[in-house]
């Protein structure tokens, strides 16, 4: 690896560690609306908040295998 494959491997690992957490601490948060006592919901609110949630997570799965060139069609 070289000097500037290094240094963006470090940079990376610095950003997804902080952004990581911030979806923690954003995840807390909704899940805080699960609480009766202060939130009426139903069952197909709550499904679509999570298959949104599901949707977020592959497209961004989807894009980090774009980039390695996993995006073409093989058998």
């Amino acid at each position: 690896m070289t000097k500037d494959e290094i240094e963006k491997a470090e940079k990376f690992r610095e950003a997804a560690h902080r952004r990581i957490r911030n979806v923690e601490t954003t995840l807390r948060r909704v899940r805080s609306l699960s609480n009766p006592a202060s939130y009426r919901y139903t069952e197909e609110e709550v499904d679509r908040i999570f298959d949104h949630l599901q949707s977020l997570l592959d497209h961004t799965r989807q894009s980090f295998l774009q980039t390695r060139g996993h995006d073409h069609f093989s058998f």
